[in-house]
């Protein structure tokens, strides 16, 4: 009597009701709804956030995404796969980026791929605060840099292997005007003309090599490492003033911790060499500063001919679609790489929030501190 009684009462309960907001946060955990056309996008279309330095306000555009063109396959062992992607972005400061790519992977079904790249930007209002580590704060001024590059990368990468090796050769033509930030003199008032590379802007081919070891985790890692080295060499075209050789070392490792927590270490140094005669153009120097890089001080905020960043992170899920994360950057610029070590490093700290979905990264708010003050950061590019 009993059994039939609750089974009865059973069939008269209604189901739980979830709430709007309940049912959207659920939707960010698994990716679907909204956070789903926000990563996936519809139909190839996607939103882009650019990837615009710090300052240029609040950016918005759109982007086009089709893996497998003409295929309804994309298993990263296909022949001849190819990738074509295209984005054009702005912001509220008159921030401009239009770019496109195609890549073609496993050519005739070797480990052999080629990529076609173009890119336009136009920044206005970058921020130059002189050269080296002794630069101030007070002397903060203001450029344009617009830039055209064009170019084409073949690499050897093996579907589910971690190494990656590439070779690449691009044209660049950058342009240098004074800045159109009215709350900041433009770079030549200040620091006259003299600064390399501020007059004459030449046409330049580059030429990268590259060779990376990638077994972190994805999405949303929290063990492995990445290991890359990638050489530059930057042909001036016209003036044979400005060629130069560039070095980036970019090492990452993640550490596991119970509870879906990670603790992430990173080191990177640039560095950068001439022959007598020459210069690097001040808008190709190494920086240190902004919302990947130092955090803590503005964009740029430092800039000279090496520079040498270490980071640490703490990370773990205060829920499944959020991440919270504490981190310490330190780090120094210096006009010989002879000059780089732990003496007179600038440090940073701070501790941040990422949005995340089961398909991976979407944003992040992160606040920065240094002796220059605290700076808040909202991306759409992960830090690393």
């Amino acid at each position: 009597m009993r059994r039939s009684q609750r089974e009865k009462r059973a069939q008269s309960l209604e189901k739980p009701r979830r709430g709007f907001w309940e049912k959207q946060i659920s939707r960010v955990e698994r990716g679907t709804g909204i956070a789903r056309v926000f990563m996936d996008g519809w139909r190839g279309f996607h939103f882009a956030g650019g990837d615009f330095p710090a300052g240029a306000g609040f950016t918005y555009g759109i982007g086009f995404t089709d893996l497998a063109v003409g295929s309804v396959y994309e298993e990263s062992d296909q022949p001849n796969r190819v990738d074509a992607s295209a984005g054009a972005t702005a912001s509220t400061n008159s921030y401009l980026g239009v770019d496109g790519h195609v890549v073609i992977h496993n050519l005739g079904g070797s480990p052999f791929g080629i990529g076609l790249h173009g890119r336009y930007l136009e920044y206005p209002e970058e921020d130059f605060f002189g050269a080296g580590r002794t630069s101030l704060e007070d002397n903060r001024t203001s450029y344009r840099f617009d830039n055209t590059e064009i170019g084409a990368e073949l690499f050897w990468q093996i579907p589910e292997r971690p190494w990656l090796i590439g070779v690449g050769a691009y044209h660049l033509d950058p342009e240098i005007a004074p800045g159109e930030d009215d709350r900041f003199p433009s770079i030549e008032e200040l620091f006259g003309t003299g600064v390399a590379g501020f007059l004459r802007q030449p046409d330049f081919l580059r030429f990268d090599t590259r060779v990376g070891f990638d077994w972190r985790e994805q999405p949303n890692t929290r063990r492995g490492g990445l290991y890359s080295v990638t050489f530059s060499y930057y042909d001036d075209r016209d003036l044979n003033a400005f060629d130069f050789r560039r070095w980036e070392i970019d090492l990452q490792q993640y550490f596991p911790v119970p509870y879906r927590r990670a603790f992430v270490l990173r080191a990177n140094v640039v560095l950068t060499d001439t022959d007598p005669g020459e210069a690097v153009p001040f808008y190709f120097q190494p920086t240190l500063g902004g919302s990947e890089r130092l955090r803590g001080f503005r964009e740029f905020r430092f800039r000279d001919a090496n520079s040498m960043l270490l980071t640490a992170e703490y990370r773990w899920d205060a829920w499944s679609a959020m991440q919270g994360a504490l981190f310490v950057d330190v780090g120094k610029v210096v006009p010989e790489a002879s000059q780089l070590d732990f003496n007179d490093l600038e440090v940073s700290y701070g501790a941040g929030l990422r949005l995340k979905s089961a398909f991976g990264f979407i944003a992040r708010f992160d606040i920065g501190i240094s002796r220059e003050g605290v700076i808040p950061f909202f991306k759409f590019t992960n830090v690393f």
